[in-house]
């Protein structure tokens, strides 16, 4: 499954062939310049309109993207670097079929590279494909020489890092907080916001604006080798390239947002996501923080299923959670990579599935903390070290001719019900961004491609054992969504950053849920954090009884906690969406809001109509005291109550007014 909305989207152009281009090309008045030479400013050639944009072709293959008024994004030249320096002579052809634009750069009756833009309504696709040279890293939208034009741009964007200078990057690996994050990234002009982004998951794992085009890191070497199959390879003597889609609008965020509606408009992301099984909104609990903070990381002698007993009973005594998911982190297993727990600290399978029981009959889903790509190591490689094994080859291989079996034996003894299974509920995959840089097959798969197929075999092979199993990934690209259950937001070390990747997840895949993921939180930003994950996403919660550095959890904190994670699991399945300047979050089901932050991500009011006498009823929460605005969708009275205490008045403005007390559950009914 999954492979229509991935790797495997490939069509129009794809289909033509060289010879339909060249007989397209040649039926038409074509504008011919010599390769080599400088493009001339625009003047008259061709016109193309868009529902948002206007395309300008002057005597050569530099497009400018304007606005419908003329204002300018940028300029792209419709030309790669892939068959490396062109030879004298060679000759430019640009002509329109239709709503394409096709270039032909050739010597002779030798085509060297083409480029084929497609219009859309509210964004284009640029195709490239080209004679691969024998090294060197390709370029698009230039040669490596001349590329975008850089002096009308003021900034970059990229879903990695913000707002920055113009020449914003994305990656893959690289102990990258998602990955992959979406596949796009933006520079600022005259106009607005310019998006250029990847239709289909590459054979790569950057992709960067510089002054010589749009770089990225397809290994040319090893795509010589193979046959197009949709997302790259060679065809008819040239070596084709996953789709790049262009978009326009006035911020980053924006852009982001209509780069996945044109993929969902290609047919390479999910229109929708499937209703998700209830028990996945319940707030998370982790052991990893809890771990860390009491000496008992990875591979201690005090991590031990005893451990993990005794950090369930303090959450359900300290916290008064009684359902909510555990995730028992690293290390549980005898080797990383290998479904065998600990034969000692964990009693190996039967130990682990007498622990997994045990924690079902409570009420309690597990997930098991997978990582991928190591195989069978005895350590925690860092640094250096990760880096050796990764070139000696000790990592799995998802293009191996066993890899399938293989990982759906690993499956079945984790997640499976029957003797010798584990019994788990789902996986928290971890180190993602550790791609390696081999590949025995790169026909399936070389760099985001190869995860790609990593996580699919995982996915269809765990729903197959497992339909309600939950896949929490750090993969953000809308065309991964089919194959996994909810996004984490990997470590982060203010509430701002995670603010920010929210943002970039909610935008880019609407719907899908999102772990707040907050381990490095502590004293200053815990509870602000399970507040804004409480509304965009599941709250996640790292601590038992102390943070790092052994300070303790006061017990006003666990009970905050507690409230604003009981709150969060009464959502539903909706939609999130950060409001203007970033500081507050909505959440809205079927059209509905169903709750919001207030008071700079310190309060939480969640909204229910089911059982409701009154027009609206919600319940609030806050861990600040005074005077504080509620945000109420609907007009009328509101009457307040909680904490032996109720007031009444009128909303105004959407706004309803009360001084409220922290740690307490207000009712708030609308009338």
């Amino acid at each position: 499954m999954g492979a229509e909305n991935g790797r495997g989207v490939w069509r129009g152009i794809r289909r033509l062939g060289l010879p339909a281009l060249l007989a397209g090309v040649g039926m038409l008045t074509a504008l011919a310049t010599p390769a080599s030479s400088p493009s001339p400013p625009p003047g008259p050639g061709l016109t193309l309109t868009g529902a948002t944009y206007r395309l300008r072709l002057g005597q050569g293959d530099v497009v400018r993207v304007e606005s419908p008024g003329g204002a300018l994004y940028s300029t792209l030249p419709l030309i790669s670097g892939a068959a490396g320096p062109l030879p004298r002579g060679a000759q430019t052809e640009v002509a329109r079929v239709g709503q394409q634009v096709r270039v032909v750069v050739s010597q002779g009756d030798r085509v060297l590279e083409q480029a084929v833009l497609t219009l859309h309504a509210g964004f284009f696709t640029v195709a490239f494909a080209a004679r691969p040279a024998a090294g060197g890293q390709p370029y698009f939208f230039g040669d490596g020489r001349h590329g975008i034009g850089l002096r009308a741009l003021s900034a970059g964007w990229s879903p990695d890092g913000g707002l920055g200078d113009p020449l914003p990057m994305v990656r893959t690996a690289g102990r990258v907080a998602l990955a992959p994050a979406p596949l796009e990234v933006a520079i600022r002009g005259p106009a607005g916001w310019l998006g250029l982004g990847l239709e289909q998951v590459p054979d790569a794992t950057e992709l960067a604006v510089t002054p010589g085009g749009i770089l990225v890191n397809y290994p040319l070497r090893l795509l010589r080798r193979i046959h197009d199959s949709g997302a790259g390879g060679m065809e008819d003597g040239l070596l084709r390239f996953p789709d790049f889609v262009v978009v326009v609008a006035g911020d980053p965020l924006s852009t982001l947002a209509d780069y996945r509606q044109a993929l969902v408009a290609l047919g390479a992301a999910p229109a929708t996501l499937p209703a998700r099984p209830a028990w996945w909104q319940e707030p998370i609990v982790d052991t990893w923080g809890a771990q860390m903070a009491a000496g008992a990381e990875r591979g201690s002698p005090r991590y031990t299923a005893a451990w993990v007993r005794r950090l369930v009973a303090l959450w359900q005594a300290r916290y008064g959670l009684r359902r909510f998911t555990l995730v028992i982190d690293s290390r549980w297993q005898a080797t990383i990579g290998s479904p065998e727990p600990d034969p000692i600290r964990f009693g190996g399978v039967r130990g682990m599935r007498r622990l997994i029981d045990q924690l079902h009959r409570q009420g309690i889903r597990v997930l098991l903390w997978w990582p991928l790509w190591d195989d069978h190591g005895t350590a925690v490689p860092d640094g250096r070290a990760q880096v050796l094994r990764m070139w000696r080859g000790r990592v799995v291989d998802p293009t191996a001719p066993g890899f399938p079996a293989a990982m759906a034996r690993t499956l079945r003894v984790l997640l499976g019900t029957g003797p010798g299974c584990l019994d788990a509920d789902g996986l928290k995959l971890d180190w993602q961004y550790d791609i390696p840089p081999r590949a025995e097959n790169p026909a399936l798969g070389w760099g985001a491609a190869a995860l790609y197929r990593y996580l699919e075999v995982i996915a269809d092979e765990a729903r197959a054992i497992r339909p309600d199993a939950l896949i929490d990934s750090s993969a953000a690209a809308p065309q991964f969504q089919p194959l996994i259950g909810a996004v984490r937001l990997y470590d982060a070390w203010n509430e701002q950053e995670w603010d920010r990747r929210a943002a970039v997840v909610a935008t880019a895949d609407p719907g899908v849920l999102i772990d707040g993921d907050d381990w490095r939180a502590g004293p200053a930003d815990a509870v602000q954090h399970a507040v804004s994950s409480a509304v965009y996403g599941a709250p996640a919660f790292y601590f038992g009884d102390r943070w790092m550095g052994g300070i303790p959890i006061p017990t006003r904190t666990a009970r905050a906690l507690a409230l604003i994670g009981q709150l969060a699991a009464t959502k539903g399945m909706g939609t999130a969406r950060p409001l203007a300047g970033g500081q507050e979050w909505q959440y809205r089901s079927h059209g509905l809001l169903v709750a919001q932050t207030f008071d700079g991500q310190h309060g939480l009011v969640v909204w229910q109509r089911a059982g409701c006498r009154a027009t609206l009823c919600g319940t609030v929460v806050t861990t600040a005291a005074g005077l504080q605005a509620v945000p109420v969708p609907a007009g009328g009275i509101a009457r307040l109550t909680g904490g032996g205490h109720q007031c009444s008045g009128r909303v105004r403005h959407g706004w309803f007014s009360a001084r409220l007390e922290p740690d307490v559950v207000y009712r708030l009914a609308v009338a």
